[in-house]
């Protein structure tokens, strides 16, 4: 046992809060750069319930309609009622974005005097990057399952095969490993924990046996459950109210689940 030790990673859906912010600096960056590849984006998103805030700093010659793009993000994701936490129609849409502070735009544009090699950056930024042989993807395992889980929620909910799942939801997973000659080996899956926003009418025993059927068989090779994995399906009994009316949610907050499920090592930066 002394060679063996738990490693957790978790991951959330599109729909949670922060996610959500994140999803619309993303939106604001795509559409500044689809007609400007030279624009310079600097966006942070906010939320609570029925209000979405964008603020920050833009130097681009794109014509964005910030407003429709926080809309049509929210839509996309299926935040179409305040039932499910927010309505993408109604919501409050607050935009406070200025152009780049000049002082650091001529650092980055040198006021045009400046060759391309010789410009600068708007800001310095810390990157780490990590690789492991544990899955084709070369991500670790744990980080892979917990995404991946999150992401059949999100599927399942879409194409119908789970009507009463919604936006919001995280997934987390442990997953045993044994130190074998410098590598970490994955041996068994400990513990899956699903925790998902659905409708009223459902019954948690409902949840649990589709949660089973539908997200983790497909999703978690079944040579790493055993009769010892546990499994932790909406364990607080009731999660109808979710998204922002649930929590607020803030660019940049998930950024470990962004990257290597906690892993290697990050620079703190966000990528919006």
């Amino acid at each position: 046992m002394g060679d063996t030790f738990l490693f957790t990673s978790e991951s959330v859906n599109e729909g949670h809060p922060d996610k959500l912010c994140d999803q619309v600096s993303d939106a604001v960056l795509d559409a500044c750069l689809a007609e400007d590849p030279d624009s310079r984006v600097a966006c942070e998103t906010a939320t609570k319930t029925d209000m979405v805030m964008v603020f920050g700093e833009i130097t681009t010659k794109a014509k964005v309609d910030y407003e429709q793009v926080v809309r049509d993000t929210c839509k996309r994701i299926g935040f179409n009622s305040k039932d499910v936490g927010l309505d993408s129609q109604t919501c409050k849409v607050l935009v406070h974005i200025e152009e780049q502070s000049p002082d650091i735009g001529q650092g980055v544009h040198g006021m045009g005097t400046k060759t391309l090699e010789d410009l600068g950056a708007g800001d310095q930024g810390h990157m780490f990057g990590y690789a492991t042989d544990e899955t084709p993807e070369l991500m670790p395992l744990t980080h892979v399952l917990a995404t991946r889980l999150g992401y059949r929620l999100t599927e399942a909910r879409k194409d119908g095969t789970l009507p009463w799942l919604r936006p919001d939801g995280k997934t987390q997973v442990t997953i045993e490993y044994r130190k074998e000659d410098g590598a970490m080996v994955p041996i068994r899956v400990h513990t899956i924990l699903i925790s998902t926003q659905h409708t009223p009418d459902v019954t948690n025993d409902q949840i649990h046996r589709d949660l089973m059927q539908h997200v983790i068989k497909p999703v978690v090779p079944e040579k790493y459950l055993d009769d010892k994995t546990i499994f932790h399906l909406n364990p607080s009994g009731r999660f109808v109210i979710g998204g922002p009316h649930g929590d607020a949610g803030l660019t940049g907050r998930k950024i470990i689940i962004d990257t290597y499920g906690g892993w290697g090592a990050h620079g703190g930066g966000a990528f919006s």
